[in-house]
């Protein structure tokens, strides 16, 4: 398997921004970059034409496209090594097919068929449910920081609530961390049972012991995960943390103050209440900063430190 980069392409701002993160990425990583533009016909779209279309032609025109794209984003900085493709068929199937093989997919939060002939849309919403890799999702215009856009990270937040999806995420954040030489907030959101209008309650004894017995519970789960996915030799600044809100607001919020945002595809509300489930759809819409999605099949990247 060649250990690659994908990032879809459209011709959108948001897919440019794409391109010039996944380009960081591929310099830190020191792997292989593929741009990928997938192209359709009026045909493919349910078009009634009475003229023929010429889809080679626009083949053909989303080729000299991209490679403009490709152009344009490399501009004067280090350049990873590029390998172009122009496919064919509906973008999100064809992003996520192809990342069964690859380390990473990328895309912008949003497109606009920037091309004739070719869509990405939204399809970073159905690769969050369906990339068979991780994926990275760069948000359009809430980040005016160039060297953020190319894909610098010094601080990564990762979502931590105890199941196994959260740990994948964890270890993924630390592989990324250990390339970049990034340090990495990991974060459990829980709500209080007892939260809203209630202070008298907290007066009642037994309410401020269950709250106070809970608090202590998520900080000792996640001391418990992050030092088991740690290990006794650490190679990456770990800072734990707990915060009390709505699990995908809290990371929204904090994502403002980080470089990547990483969360599981899915949890399971492992410690006691504590909840992150299907926070990542939430987040791949609202973070402030790009956003890594680890799927819950396991795969994860390997961090090429060595190299």
């Amino acid at each position: 398997m060649v250990d690659r980069i994908l990032v879809g392409v459209d011709g959108s701002e948001g897919s440019r921004r794409a391109l010039r993160w996944a380009m960081g990425e591929a310099v830190a990583r020191r792997t292989l970059l593929q741009p990928v533009t997938v192209w359709q016909s009026p045909y493919d779209l349910g078009e009634m034409l009475y003229l023929p279309v010429d889809e080679e032609a626009i083949a053909t025109d989303a080729k000299l496209r991209l490679d403009g794209a490709i152009a344009e984003a490399a501009g004067t900085d280090p350049a990873p090594d590029v390998d172009p493709l122009v496919l064919h068929g509906d973008p999100a199937q064809v992003l996520c097919e192809s990342s069964a093989d690859a380390a990473l997919l990328v895309v912008g939060s949003r497109g606009r068929s920037g091309l004739a002939g070719v869509m990405l849309g939204s399809v970073s919403t159905k690769c969050a449910h369906h990339s068979r890799c991780p994926l990275v999702i760069v948000p359009h215009g809430d980040r005016e920081d160039e060297n953020r856009a190319l894909g610098q990270v010094t601080r990564i937040l990762v979502g931590v609530d105890g199941s196994e999806g959260s740990r994948r995420a964890l270890r993924w954040a630390i592989e990324e961390a250990a390339v970049r030489g990034a340090s990495v907030d990991a974060v459990a959101v829980w709500q209080d049972p007892y939260r809203g209008d209630m202070t008298f309650e907290y007066e009642i004894p037994y309410l401020r012991r269950d709250r106070r017995a809970t608090l202590e519970h998520v900080d000792g789960k996640l001391a418990e995960a992050v030092a088991e996915v740690v290990g006794h030799d650490p190679v990456v600044e770990v800072d734990p943390l707990v915060v009390e809100g709505d699990p995908a607001e809290t990371l929204c919020e904090r994502s403002a103050g980080a470089d990547l945002l990483v969360v599981g595809s899915r949890g399971h509300g492992g410690f006691a209440r504590l909840m992150l489930g299907s926070v990542s759809s939430a987040c791949a819409h609202r973070s402030r900063c790009p956003i890594a999605i680890v799927p819950a099949d396991g795969r994860e990247h390997q961090a090429r430190t060595d190299r």
